[in-house]
């Protein structure tokens, strides 16, 4: 999704516009959406939610099981669930990092911008326009990456609280192998309900509840996609 950026500049693409497009082929591979915390609610109403085992500890939005297997793109790559995770709204811009820490870049996947293109203009007289698409994309980029770092302070407790339980989910349909989701974790119920009272209570006006609650209701969402029937192992 994000493999050919090249960091926005105003001299290098002082000439350069937005190439307008309403498809969501890009994502036909992306087969998860880390999700901040004001998504979770309305992410886990159409999306299953699993934590990974490794990496960045934030809430993932399921979208398939297989390489090039996107299940909310339809036939003409049109977004089917009600929910779009900011996750893919960004595209095509994305932030870097520089090499001084806490500084970033807009970056742009490079062939979706060109001098022929008639979309909107990047930039003019040398400077980003005030509410146009740059500096769009520079406050959702910037307003998105701090509700991820919040996200994923605000789950710390349950990363340490050791109630997440490994999955592997084995996706069927008319007793056929279709695909195998692998390397995610999910809350285990009993361990939750075993937890003091002093931990839940704080949990509830943390918020992380909230999270806990929408992640174990989502896990339904795969049984309603295609009505395949999912298999769990190991543990179930």
């Amino acid at each position: 999704m994000f493999e050919n950026v090249v960091a926005l500049d105003s001299k290098v693409h002082a000439n350069h516009r937005l190439k307008r497009s309403n498809s969501f082929a890009f994502a036909k591979n992306v087969l998860g959406a880390p999700l901040a915390m004001s998504e979770i609610t309305k992410a886990s109403r159409e999306y299953p939610i699993f934590f990974p085992t490794s990496g960045r500890f934030l809430p993932v939005a399921q979208m398939g099981y297989r390489k090039d297997g996107n299940l909310y793109l339809d036939k003409e790559n049109q977004w089917l669930a009600r929910y779009i995770p900011a996750h893919i709204r960004r595209f095509p811009f994305v932030m870097g990092e520089k090499k001084e820490v806490g500084e970033y870049l807009i970056m742009i996947v490079k062939d979706r911008i060109s001098t022929n293109a008639d979309g909107e203009v990047l930039f003019k007289d040398g400077s980003i326009p005030t509410g146009g698409a740059v500096d769009r994309a520079r406050t959702f980029l910037t307003d998105f990456q701090k509700e991820l770092i919040n996200t994923e302070a605000l789950l710390k407790p349950l990363q340490d609280a050791d109630i997440l339980v490994p999955k592997v989910y084995k996706v069927e349909e008319g007793g056929k192998l279709l695909g195998t989701v692998t390397d995610f974790q999910v809350v285990d119920a009993e361990k939750l309900a075993a937890l003091d009272d002093v931990t839940l209570a704080e949990w509830v006006r943390s918020g992380l509840m909230g999270v806990i609650m929408a992640h174990l209701q989502s896990l339904d969402n795969w049984n309603s996609q295609k009505s395949l029937s999912v298999s769990k192992s190991p543990g179930d």
